[in-house]
């Protein structure tokens, strides 16, 4: 027979379980162990006891969304050119207004770029071109793994 919820087996509340401690740590009320913070609820390691009674802590994730990230990204040269295979662009994604687009810098003065439109003659290729104030022209173009070149 299996005792009422409020009253533990050794006649105490779960508000008297708290220990003597200055750390202030929860003791198990079936086999006195020291009860640990699981990923959920406060939980005994050596009987399985579980305390419901306390509040879940809502986690916020830093990096939930892609914006939100805030990562930068090392983007490779992908094109005909031998000298520039060695090349490297820095690319972040950010949000302008409702639209998410590429904050990327020159890979050449490392200046921020903006991005400019397309000629309109090749609108089977999904790129998007940027150019920096010093006149640099840089495509980004998708990759087969589903990623981003530049060229």
């Amino acid at each position: 027979m299996q005792q009422p919820a409020q009253t533990l087996k050794n006649n105490t509340n779960l508000s008297e379980v708290k220990s003597l401690n200055s750390k202030d740590k929860l003791h198990c009320p079936k086999c006195t162990s020291t009860i640990v913070k699981t990923y959920y609820e406060p939980q005994c390691l050596q009987c399985g006891y579980v305390d419901y009674s306390s509040e879940l802590d809502k986690i916020e994730s830093p990096g939930s969304t892609v914006v939100g990230s805030a990562t930068r990204y090392m983007v490779r040269y992908k094109g005909h050119s031998e000298n520039f295979k060695d090349k490297l662009t820095h690319v972040k994604v950010v949000r302008i207004k409702n639209r998410i687009v590429f904050d990327v810098n020159c890979p050449f003065c490392d200046l921020s770029m903006e991005q400019t439109s397309l000629s309109g003659k090749r609108k089977d290729l999904k790129e998007e071109r940027f150019k920096c104030d010093q006149g640099h022209r840089v495509s980004l173009v998708p990759t087969k793994k589903n990623g981003i070149a530049w060229r």
